[in-house]
């Protein structure tokens, strides 16, 4: 699927609209992962160029959170608590941004196939 001009954006929000993310198009895929983090997120991930995601943050402001190596950093609101996205803590690797797609509205996810990952001991997908 490519983006058009004419196309609407996509946009999801926390739970109290402080975090707003608009997409140009949700993604072929998502992937669920059962990691010690993602499973508690219980998060679905869509990933994207930082380029073609639009963060608004307004003035409750996000927090990051990073254990482990300390490679990636999970953001979520501060005000509701709700897991919004995460991107790479590298400098050299920082072109890519996961946008958690349960922020959006559920039916975004009926055309998206789910890939699951198995974080938590092979680091392959199970699918």
């Amino acid at each position: 699927m490519t983006h058009s001009d004419s196309e609407e954006m996509l946009t999801g929000r926390c739970h109290c609209g402080n975090v707003t993310l608009t997409i140009p198009y949700p993604s072929k895929t998502a992937t669920e992962c059962n990691c010690s983090i993602c499973s508690r997120y219980a998060s679905i991930w869509g990933y994207f160029k930082q380029s073609q995601v639009t963060l608004t943050i307004k003035e409750s402001g996000v927090e990051s959170y990073s254990w482990g190596d300390k490679e990636i950093l999970f953001y979520h609101c501060k005000n509701c608590g709700c897991i919004t996205h995460y991107s790479s803590a590298s400098k050299s690797d920082n072109d890519r941004l996961a946008v958690n797609y349960r922020m959006f509205k559920p039916a975004l996810l009926n055309n998206i196939k789910i890939r699951h990952f198995d974080g938590a001991d092979s680091w392959t997908y199970l699918d």
